[in-house]
């Protein structure tokens, strides 16, 4: 699968890096929720209505996706100039100061920090985008699903890792519940030690030097736009990104308000998750790619995590979901996994940190989108932000049936 065997330790090493990244990066999801809906929490004011509280935790969430649609790009756009190293040593350097400023927030009970906090990691989560990139240039086309499909489904160990640690170290009673955050930055200093140290830079860096500015990063996406083939990918993606938002960021709040469900049992609830994410994406995957193409992995996909997601919202015990979880999360696996690898496929050699930045900007963008949009609506009706989510995969399944007829394997 690999040319040599320096990029097969290369590789290891940004699977590596990947997991420890996502470690960070999912260790939120069953944190913010119970914390900020806690009756007894110093965040809001004793009698805040159910929906303000709903609705800060929409922004805390879109406001990471509107500082990773900044940063992913340029990460992507740097990286295809100077790079993958630097720019891997630099988004993690930051992302430890990052998760300092959440457990900081955290134990002080102070909303701002948590803000920016968020901020910070929002800008340096250019890193899947990197990790991406990296892969592709360590792959040729007909390795570069299986690359990708141990890529994601590895990287689901720390979507494991994170939200079952998150869920334990965010116990209120040691350092305010600050602990999931420290644990983060930890994890991430980790990330740069094994960057610094074993990461073989994999993209020659061009001589000329290159101007980058928030500008320049838009323009990067609509270059990348004006191929008719990325664009018909990317506006899928973004589909899928948007509905799958509404799933994976608002399902705790969902389970905190049915349920009444606190910090570990919600982590317990996104370890199981992500093992049936590690399964779909590194194993069933790789035995559906030998027999299907990317474009029918994907449609496949969304249907199936069209059905998971929405019959997420009709049991009023906890046993069915450990049947409604794997079909859901099945689903998003086969989706997130061959759209990312079809976009890749698809993008020429020069151009595949833009156009993995600008994937990561259709991600972002769901990020944005869909958290602002459910926070006020799950405090007006729980099920709401499930069920619209359910609608927009399943619309990203109708758009890219109709307007992407290619069938190659790779």
């Amino acid at each position: 699968m690999f040319r040599s065997p320096q990029n097969y330790r290369t590789f290891l090493t940004v699977v590596l890096t990947y997991t420890l990244d996502l470690v960070g990066f999912s260790i939120a999801f069953p944190v913010i929720a119970p914390l900020l809906l806690n009756a007894h929490s110093g965040f809001f004011a004793p009698d805040t209505a159910l929906a303000a509280k709903t609705t800060v935790i929409g922004l805390i969430f879109a406001i990471f996706g509107v500082a990773q649609f900044i940063g992913s790009p340029i990460a992507g756009a740097l990286a295809d100039h100077y790079g993958r190293y630097k720019v891997f040593l630099w988004s993690i350097a930051l992302s430890i100061v990052g998760y300092a400023l959440m457990a900081v927030s955290i134990y002080a009970e102070n909303l701002t920090w948590l803000f920016i906090g968020r901020i910070v990691t929002g800008l340096c989560s250019g890193n899947f985008a990197l990790a991406q990139s990296a892969t592709a240039d360590l792959t040729d086309d007909q390795h570069r699903s299986r690359a990708f499909g141990i890529l994601l489904g590895v990287g689901g160990l720390g979507f494991v890792a994170g939200p079952w640690a998150g869920g334990i170290l965010a116990n209120p009673n040691w350092l305010h519940g600050s602990g999931a955050f420290i644990f983060a930055a930890i994890a991430s200093l980790i990330n740069l030690i094994v960057i610094y140290f074993f990461y073989v830079e994999t993209w020659q860096r061009k001589k000329e030097h290159a101007h980058i500015t928030i500008f320049h990063t838009f323009k990067d996406i609509r270059l990348v736009f004006q191929h008719k083939t990325l664009r018909k990918i990317l506006n899928a993606y973004l589909l899928f990104s948007v509905g799958w938002a509404f799933f994976l960021i608002f399902s705790p709040t969902f389970l905190v308000q049915k349920f009444s469900m606190n910090s570990h049992e919600i982590g317990n609830v996104y370890a199981y998750m992500s093992v049936v994410w590690f399964f779909g994406s590194m194993y069933l995957n790789q035995q559906l790619s030998a027999k299907c193409s990317l474009r029918t992995l994907f449609l496949i996909g969304t249907v199936i995590a069209t059905v998971g997601v929405a019959l997420f919202v009709f049991p009023n015990t906890l046993w069915p979901y450990w049947y409604i979880i794997p079909i859901a999360l099945i689903g998003g696996a086969l989706s997130w996994v061959n759209i990312g690898a079809l976009l890749s496929l698809r993008a020429s050699k020069d151009m595949q940190g833009r156009a993995m930045g600008a994937g990561g900007s259709m991600w972002s963008i769901g990020q944005i989108i869909s958290p602002l949009a459910a926070g006020p609506l799950a405090g007006w009706n729980m099920y709401s932000p499930l069920l619209i989510g359910s609608v927009i995969i399943l619309l990203s399944f109708l758009y890219f049936l109709l307007s992407y007829k290619d069938t190659q394997r790779s």
